[in-house]
C-alpha cells in the first residue's frame, strides 16, 4: 500500500449507529474526536501503514487551516494527500521534502508524460497554495521563507512567466513585499 488515506469527520447526523464496543478500539468515537478538537468536515491524514500523522493532525487543528472555508479545507487536504502519496512512493518523508522534491512533484503534476492526469497552471496554483500553507505551518520562518519562495516560483511560472511573488511570513512583525520580475 503506497497511498495516504484521507478521512473526513462526518456531520453528526451522518454517523449512524456505532457498534456497542466502539470503533478501532475507541468506545465513543465522536467524543474522542471532540476531545482532540476535530470538528465535522475536518480531515485526518492516515499514512499508508495506517498510522494517523500527529503533525498533520496539528496542522488540521491550526488556526490558519481552520479559518478556511469547509470546501477549501477539503480541497487543500486532497491536494496535500496527493503530494504525501507521491513522496511516500519515493521513500521521502513529507517532513524531509526538499525544493528539488517539490520541483520534481510540480514537473510530474503539470508536465510529465508519465502522468496521465496532468493539470494546468490554475489547478497547480491551488495545490501550491495548499502545500505552502502546510510547509509554512511546519517550518520556522527562516526555512519557510526559502521553501515558500520556491513554491511560489513554481506556482507563478505557469501564469506569470517567471515572476516571483514573495509573501510575508508573520513572525513578530508583518512586512509587505510586491511583485518582483525575475
Amino acid at each position: 500500500m503506497d497511498e495516504w488515506w484521507l478521512v473526513f469527520v462526518p456531520d453528526p447526523e451522518r454517523w449512524g449507529p456505532l457498534p456497542k464496543y466502539g470503533v478501532l478500539g475507541v468506545r465513543d468515537l465522536p467524543a474522542a474526536l471532540d476531545a482532540v478538537g476535530l470538528r465535522p468536515g475536518d480531515p485526518v491524514f492516515v499514512r499508508p501503514d495506517f498510522v494517523v500523522d500527529a503533525e498533520l493532525l496539528q496542522f488540521t487543528l491550526s488556526p490558519d487551516f481552520r479559518n478556511l472555508e469547509r470546501e477549501s479545507r477539503r480541497n487543500y487536504a486532497i491536494d496535500i494527500r496527493l503530494l504525501l502519496s507521491w513522496l511516500w512512493r519515493r521513500g521521502v518523508p513529507w517532513r524531509a521534502a526538499t525544493i528539488t522534491d517539490l520541483r520534481a512533484y510540480k514537473e510530474f503534476r503539470v508536465d510529465s508524460p508519465l502522468n496521465p492526469q496532468r493539470i494546468g497552471g490554475t489547478k497547480w496554483n491551488r495545490e501550491a497554495a495548499a502545500l505552502t500553507q502546510l510547509y509554512k505551518h511546519r517550518m520556522n520562518a527562516r526555512h519557510a521563507t526559502t521553501l515558500l519562495r520556491a513554491l511560489l516560483v513554481l506556482a507563478t511560472n505557469e501564469v506569470q512567466r517567471w515572476r516571483t511573488i514573495t509573501l510575508p511570513i508573520s513572525t513578530s512583525t508583518a512586512t509587505r513585499t510586491s511583485h518582483q520580475p525575475r
